[in-house]
């Protein structure tokens, strides 16, 4: 498939013939009406920034709340309840078994947004957009972790937190210097890191759709070859169990810029479906999930019929004027969920009782997050936003 299929719409018409109607430039006319726009202002929006799709918003939020429902109720790790979740909530303990799936629906759609957030950019925006998007909540949430487990209700086996532990973890690059996460929750955010690295090298050759799909056949087969290949620095940046989720998520904005599926697109989604299944008893293991692997692969084909039906444009008429909140809330809500609602649902459930305490606790952390939008997202984003452009003011000023 060539690059003319690059921007929506993009085909110039013939003189004297009328503009032809793809399906595409329909789609974009018609939620165009939906919000009072036009196609200039549509150019406008793909020259600038992407424009949100709504519907990405409350899939993230509805993805955090199910690695909630897992941390809280079926987690691998310490299930903060004195009797077990299993006889507190035999049918939810067994559904919320699935919650860490989650996480993988936040790397498709990681794949998908990036894509869509890098495209035309250069490498110092692109880097630029990430820093803002990542860094002020997690520092925030950082700091609000370490002083939960430092001060706040200690659940058995709880590893005592260090301020040097707590430091390192502010520059989310912990992980490979060997210091322990302050949350466990953290270690995605490493995962996600290596991604952005990796399509890094296609920001900075320029994005196209030949560029991001040949990046994508070459991780995929890379993905493969890392593991047997003995580096350990070709492993850790192809992150190979991982990678084709991320790379599903790619080929679907590309689906989504062409308003079409095409023989590469469908073939790259196969192969990364292909991958995946193979990686997922892997991954299973990984995280101690005794959970049935065919449940587990045809959730994880819901969302790729899911993400389908976005990239396509099938979805788009889903507006509903809360999913913008949702998709703010649902980063930080992963962030602290499990470092502040732990230690709370292990302090007071047998005072409060297990229903009252499962969903005050889950609608507690909901309003936390909020909050960190509001008083810690905006106001550092918008800070750190004057910081990077007086910066660039005066770079552009020295080599004038």
């Amino acid at each position: 498939m060539s690059d003319r299929f690059a921007v929506a719409g993009d085909r110039v018409p013939v003189l004297a013939e009328a503009p032809q109607v793809t399906p595409d430039r329909a789609r974009r006319r018609r939620t165009l009406r939906r919000v009072g726009g036009s196609e200039g202002t549509a150019g406008k929006a793909e020259a600038g920034r992407a424009p949100r799709i709504a519907v990405l918003d409350g899939l993230r939020l509805l993805a955090a709340l199910s690695v909630v429902l897992f941390h809280y109720l079926a987690g691998s790790g310490t299930v903060p309840w004195q009797r077990t979740a299993t006889e507190l909530f035999p049918t939810l303990h067994r559904i919320a078994g699935f919650g860490w799936l989650g996480v993988v629906f936040f790397f498709m759609i990681s794949g998908f947004v990036i894509c869509m957030s890098g495209w035309g950019k250069s490498l110092q925006q692109f880097w630029q957009g990430r820093i803002l998007r990542l860094f002020p909540l997690y520092w925030a949430a950082v700091v609000l972790s370490s002083t939960a487990a430092r001060l706040g209700p200690q659940t058995p086996g709880e590893p005592r937190v260090t301020v040097g532990q707590m430091l390192t973890n502010l520059t989310m690059l912990h992980e490979p210097l060997g210091v322990n996460h302050v949350d466990t929750v953290y270690w995605t955010l490493w995962v996600e890191l290596r991604f952005y690295l990796v399509f890094s090298l296609v920001v900075l050759l320029g994005t196209s759709y030949r560029r991001v799909a040949n990046f994508c056949w070459v991780w995929a087969l890379g993905s493969v070859l890392a593991p047997a290949s003995g580096i350990p620095l070709l492993d850790q940046l192809l992150v190979p169990r991982w990678a084709p989720f991320f790379i599903a998520g790619m080929v679907f904005y590309l689906v989504r810029r062409a308003g079409r599926f095409e023989a590469e697109t469908l073939g790259l989604l196969a192969l990364s479906w292909l991958l995946m299944q193979h990686r997922l008893p892997e991954v299973m293991a990984w995280e101690g999930h005794g959970i049935n692997w065919k449940v587990c692969l045809a959730a994880i084909t819901v969302m790729y019929v899911l993400m389908g039906l976005i990239a396509l444009g099938k979805l788009d008429r889903i507006q509903w004027r809360w999913l913008p909140v949702a998709g703010a809330i649902s980063y930080p809500l992963y962030l602290v969920h499990q470092s502040l609602g732990v230690r709370v649902i292990w302090r007071w459930n047998e005072q409060w009782g297990a229903w009252p305490t499962l969903l005050g606790v889950i609608a507690g952390m909901v309003l936390v997050a909020w909050l960190m939008h509001r008083l810690v997202e905006r106001p550092l984003t918008r800070l750190l936003r004057r910081m990077m452009a007086a910066q660039a003011e005066s770079a552009q000023k020295l080599t004038a």
